[in-house]
């Protein structure tokens, strides 16, 4: 299936828009009134017809907290919670699935028919209801809504006048049936959705979640035979320790049961990212004593805080947390509990996200090369996973049923807006701590106030498409990139002269020599400093440093030469002690000495592995520096080079192959792969992570 497809941009121009690499095919049972993964229904043996929404379709049960989000968006629409008792949601089971919107909104699901959409309006910062065919019916019935008889209404037409922004209207036909919905913009109402066929009447019949398990026993049996099969398999074949990576969240809980039910006793790890929600630091610790597990924790302590200081906020496209809070402390745990390899148990689902959507089952990250993951539900959609818990009666985060659909790092800036509106009614002595740093940082940068309340801060470059589409529906004038770059790295750089053989570059302020001086080896093999102008000699040519700012490189890779020399001139200044380069030093030859960088020339091979695994390197520098001198606000990728060299070091040869492949393995391919698996642990002591 093709992940990129052509589509039209919120500004109306073409753009590039990844595809979901899987899709849900749903079904619903009429006699049972649940939905059926299966065609023909486990419980009765009915066929099931087609349930049509959104995609990828990965629909989830709904708990007290969902309707109680429900009725806050029906009565702010509307005024009455009326509405809610017409749509039968607190007689019986009901369904939510999210699709596409500027912020949140998802499709809820009764008696088979999609009743209406549930989102959340940034603006307003509140929960709103759009209506369906049939939910506009209703509405028309009670009088909420306003109605225009329009025979042939057209999309965008107006209908209209006198409405707020964001009223809904129901245009109906001359027979007073419902056939399009009009929302009001600047005080017109004109066409939003052209409603087709007769409006579809729900199932009126009482449901259960053993309802559900019971359509669905066949398909759950197959799905949990696969997975405890292939976990069996992994585990016999690779001899290696098993760890089930624990975030606290329903789908790792289903993993690490899978595991257990295979008769495996696992080491859980779970990573504190100082982010956590109370909540989930408790079921941790439960799940860990519930089943007698060892817990290793990979905590961050108080990294976060202390690094986004100098980082700033975190970002869709600059997400420097990811390694500061994330990787390095995993990393560490890794080595100081286990000699050599591990097989990392996941609960990672395609239906997350379109990238999880293309990955395959087993995978290996590049700067844990030293662990094999593997994920035994990446095929299972949200009602397995809540039939399985609800069959074995897991101890599943109480966040779940109050409406909290992700859990993790309380302001990751993947989030929606309507999440952060849920944590901070729930949390708002953490919410308040963020939006106060927020606040500060944005004006100790002389940035718009409008980068904390319309939440612009999610994204890094001021021109990206999400931030853009933001700006544009709130009426905000996009800022220059270049201006915001400068305050926010507090470096300006300037390229004075480039060709094939030679750059020359000024950044502003200076970078101290001593900053240099400290790492040169990485640079190159020889050194000399005279008149205040570092030159150093490497392989490839000269780099001089000059103490007024002024960077020349004469070199078969020039551009790269200075590249790498303001990385580590700002890593050294703005060292977050966040111990990235000393765990991927493959020699040791680097330590952080009174919160800066020192390279022992000695025992420094040169390999610039430090450098790429910084994320003031590949991050602050990349995102904001590099950007300037390039003059283009999207970041560049990492090169192909520096990758296979990155991973041919830290891992040796055998682990290289394995890691740079696709790795889209089946059942079917196993024996293959504990073949590659078998070189990669036999590789010399020294060479393991």
């Amino acid at each position: 299936m093709n992940a990129v497809v052509m589509c039209e941009s919120f500004s109306g121009g073409n753009v590039l828009t990844r595809r979901w690499g899987v899709r849900l095919k749903l079904y619903w049972c009429s006699n049972c009134n649940v939905p059926i993964r299966d065609q023909i229904c486990s419980k009765c043996g009915a066929a099931g017809r087609e349930l049509r929404v959104g995609e990828p379709g990965d629909i989830r049960p709904g708990f007290y907290g969902d309707l109680k989000i429900i009725e806050e968006g029906i009565v702010n629409e509307f005024g009455t919670a009326k509405l809610v008792s017409l749509l039968d949601l607190e007689s019986s089971l009901f369904f939510l699935n999210k699709v596409p919107h500027v912020d949140d909104m998802r499709e809820i699901i009764v008696g088979g028919v999609v009743v209406g959409r549930l989102h959340f309006d940034p603006d307003l910062m509140c929960w709103r209801w759009r209506l369906s065919k049939y939910s506009s019916l209703l509405a028309l019935n009670e009088g909420l809504v306003k109605k225009f008889v329009v025979d042939r209404p057209k999309p965008l037409e107006p209908v209209g006048d006198e409405g707020r922004d964001g009223e809904q209207a129901v245009i109906v036909d001359k027979s007073g049936y419902p056939v399009a919905l009009a929302v009001a913009r600047k005080g017109k109402f004109r066409v939003q959705t052209l409603f087709k066929g007769e409006p579809e009447e729900p199932i009126r019949k009482r449901t259960t979640f053993e309802d559900l398990i019971k359509s669905n026993d066949f398909w759950l049996r197959t799905r949990i035979s696969k997975g405890v099969k292939n976990v069996a398999i992994m585990s016999r074949k690779t001899g290696l320790p098993i760890v089930v990576s624990y975030s606290g969240g329903k789908d790792s809980l289903v993993a690490l049961h899978l595991v257990l039910k295979a008769g495996i006793e696992p080491t859980m790890l779970f990573n504190d990212t100082g982010l956590e929600l109370p909540e989930t630091l408790r079921n941790v610790r439960e799940v860990s004593e519930a089943y007698g597990l060892k817990l290793i924790n990979a905590d961050a302590g108080n990294k976060f805080w202390e690094a986004v200081r100098v980082f700033g906020p975190p970002g869709k496209d600059y997400r420097w947390c990811c390694k500061v809070v994330k990787l390095v402390p995993i990393s560490r745990a890794y080595k100081s509990s286990f000699r050599g390899s591990v097989l990392s148990i996941v609960g990672q689902r395609a239906f997350e996200s379109i990238d999880r959507s293309l990955s395959g089952s087993v995978w290996r990250n590049r700067w844990l090369p030293g662990v094999l993951s593997m994920s035994p539900i990446q095929e299972w959609d949200q009602i397995s996973v809540w039939s399985y818990i609800h069959v074995n009666k897991l101890p599943v985060n109480p966040l779940y049923f109050e409406g909290f659909e992700r859990l993790g790092c309380y302001l990751c800036p993947a989030a929606n807006v309507a999440e952060y509106h849920e944590i901070k009614k729930k949390y708002p002595d953490l919410w308040c701590r963020w939006e106060e740093f927020l606040r500060t940082w944005v004006a100790e940068r002389g940035l718009p106030e409008y980068y904390v309340s319309k939440h612009l801060w999610r994204w890094h470059n001021p021109e990206a498409q999400g931030r853009r589409r933001v700006e544009k529906w709130a009426g905000i004038t996009a800022t220059s990139w270049v201006s915001e770059f400068i305050r926010r790295s507090g470096f300006e750089a300037t390229l004075l002269k480039k060709n094939s053989e030679e750059v020359s570059v000024k950044i502003t302020p200076r970078l101290p020599l001593d900053s240099l001086l400290s790492q040169w080896r990485v640079l190159g093999y020889k050194y000399s400093l005279t008149n205040e102008l570092l030159e150093i000699k490497s392989v490839n040519g000269i780099l001089q440093i000059n103490s007024n700012g002024l960077i020349n490189a004469v070199s078969s890779d020039a551009f790269e030469e200075v590249i790498t020399t303001i990385k580590l001139g700002v890593r050294w200044l703005k060292c977050v002690n966040c111990l990235s380069c000393v765990n991927w030093c493959p020699r040791d030859a680097i330590k952080i000495v009174d919160g800066r960088p020192q390279v022992d020339s000695s025992k420094c091979s040169g390999c610039r592995i430090c450098v790429d695994a910084c994320p003031i390197a590949e991050m602050l520098v990349e995102k904001n520096i590099v950007t300037q001198l390039l003059g283009n606000p999207r970041s560049r990728g990492r090169r192909k080079d520096v990758v296979t060299k990155a991973l041919s070091i830290l891992s040796g040869e055998g682990v290289r192959r394995v890691s740079r492949r696709s790795i889209l393995y089946t059942e079917e391919d196993l024996g293959g792969f504990i073949d590659f698996l078998k070189h990669i642990d036999t590789a010399p002591e020294d060479e393991s992570p």
